[in-house]
């Protein structure tokens, strides 16, 4: 099948992208970006479980169907520059790579799903300092990746599950999915109260700051994040414009 694509260049990409910078108290841009999160993450399993369901995460021929591991690994790809002093927050705690590409990579014959994906790992919020170093303790930078290994545990399993399980598509794995997501919040807030245990030892010895900002913010911040988390709805209906069966027959036709 003839590669083509409907989103155009990143360049363009990067225009449609934009997002409206996240105002309002402390509290509340950091329930907001905490929801944008979790809705992103939402998506990039329902992803994750068709690209193994429809093969992309086996070796290119020639040679027997091996499963080639997958691995997390820090987000990079950005398509929202901050202004104003703002930081350009990743909304997902990770980047999947198959092998030594991303994810997104493996899908050779669609560039319209390639590039959706791509967003998905690349959309970010414009949001003050403070939050990306919240966003970095919570994901556990130098300490064992926290919320980013939780992440890619939860891929893993999307992927899992999607090469082994037998679904109908009339009917829908969005079940299977909210399954995935209640584990990746459970283990979540786990590791949050982590960083925040983490954050508050590093007051207790001596250090108030971090990247120039009061680990006391970081820490109500990372509260936030954790309280949401807790509360989350594993449900894909938040998720807007999300159609897991629409989705199913665009990679079944792509293949």
């Amino acid at each position: 099948m003839a590669r083509g694509s409907s989103l155009g260049t990143q360049y363009r990409l990067q225009r449609l992208l934009t997002q409206e910078r996240i105002t309002g108290t402390l509290d509340e841009v950091a329930a907001a970006h905490e929801t944008n999160r979790q809705n992103t993450i939402k998506e990039i399993l329902v992803h994750m479980f068709l690209m193994s369901k429809f093969g992309l995460f086996n070796q290119e021929p020639p040679g027997p169907p091996v499963r080639i591991a997958l691995s997390v690994q820090g987000a990079e790809n950005q398509y929202f520059w901050s202004t104003g002093g703002d930081n350009a927050a990743h909304c997902a705690p990770g980047q999947i790579y198959c092998g030594s590409e991303t994810v997104q990579k493996r899908m050779k014959t669609n560039d319209d799903l390639e590039m959706i994906v791509e967003c998905l790992f690349s959309k970010t919020d414009g949001i003050e300092l403070r939050f990306n170093a919240a966003d970095s303790s919570a994901e556990g930078h130098g300490t064992g990746n926290r919320l980013r290994r939780v992440f890619g545990a939860a891929c893993f399993e999307a992927a899992r599950v999607g090469e082994f399980t037998r679904i109908n598509p009339q009917i829908g794995f969005s079940r299977v999915i909210e399954r995935i997501f209640r584990t990746y919040q459970q283990d979540g807030v786990q590791v949050i109260d982590l960083a925040i245990m983490a954050e508050q030892g590093e007051i207790a010895g001596g250090s108030s700051t971090v990247k120039g900002v009061p680990r006391q913010e970081v820490i109500r911040i990372l509260q936030v994040y954790r309280d949401r988390l807790r509360s989350a709805d594993a449900s894909l209906e938040t998720v807007q414009q999300l159609s897991p069966r629409e989705l199913w027959h665009d990679y079944s036709q792509s293949i």
